[in-house]
């Protein structure tokens, strides 16, 4: 994972060498250089009040721009509830809005897939939980990864983004091996059997794949499929015996 702080530092450095806006720019950098010192202390909550007084006073200029930056930072930083995921949200939106051309837009991009994910395990209380219920933040963040992916193909921050991509797509594979364990011990065997052939077919590095299968021969024997569950047994002795 890149170093989260070492982008305010880049931050500073690219707008003392930019033009601004000439509005009282001692206090300008002042405040910035104050709230990035903060940052690097990992200080979020004392940063917030120090960046939204920036961006009052200075609306348009670049540090008012890069200041929406480092407070969805910070608001990521403190994290722990959906309020302060879809503050962050908010402000890495406004920068891209403000900044569509930045150099700095495949960080943000490969964030919001980071926050994506920490805000849907965030309302719940373990993983597991979270993955049987809405897999919906999953897969936006593999829609989300796949047009970062296309946009942004060499960008350092892949990297990153797909740290988040194989989490979301073992929750959506979690997601179906839980949905499909639920109808096996309702005696649902036809669903049974369908999610768990879905989540061999669509997730092969799903790391409980042979638990997977060993269900899925199970729900074949229970619904009468002995030949099918034969050919699987098959499949299974091959790769995991």
């Amino acid at each position: 994972m890149t170093p989260k702080h070492l982008i305010p530092i880049c931050l500073f450095f690219c707008l003392f060498a930019a033009s601004c806006a000439p509005i009282k720019p001692d206090n300008v950098e002042e405040q910035y250089d104050q709230a990035v010192e903060l940052m690097d202390k990992g200080q979020y909550a004392q940063v917030t009040p120090v960046l939204l007084g920036l961006i009052k006073e200075n609306p348009g200029t670049k540090y008012s721009t890069f200041a929406h930056l480092l407070l969805a930072d910070s608001w990521m930083g403190i994290g722990g509830s959906a309020e302060n995921f879809d503050a962050a949200e908010i402000q890495y939106r406004i920068f891209l809005r403000n900044s569509p051309g930045s150099h700095l837009v495949p960080y943000v991009l490969s964030r919001l897939i980071e926050l994506n994910y920490q805000r849907n395990l965030s309302n719940f209380f373990n993983e597991s939980y979270a993955f049987s219920r809405d897999p919906g933040h999953f897969r936006k963040i593999v829609q989300e990864y796949q047009r970062f992916f296309l946009i942004y193909p060499d960008s350092l921050y892949l990297k990153d983004a797909e740290i988040y991509l194989s989490k979301a797509e073992r929750a959506l594979a979690m997601h179906e091996y839980l949905i499909g364990k639920w109808y096996l011990n309702h005696k649902h065997y036809p669903s049974a059997i369908a999610r768990f052939e879905h989540t061999l077919k669509e997730f092969p590095n799903f790391e409980q794949r042979q638990e997977v299968l060993e269900k899925l021969i199970y729900a074949f024997n229970l619904n009468q499929q002995p030949l099918r569950a034969e050919e699987m047994q098959r499949i299974y002795q091959q790769h995991f015996k």
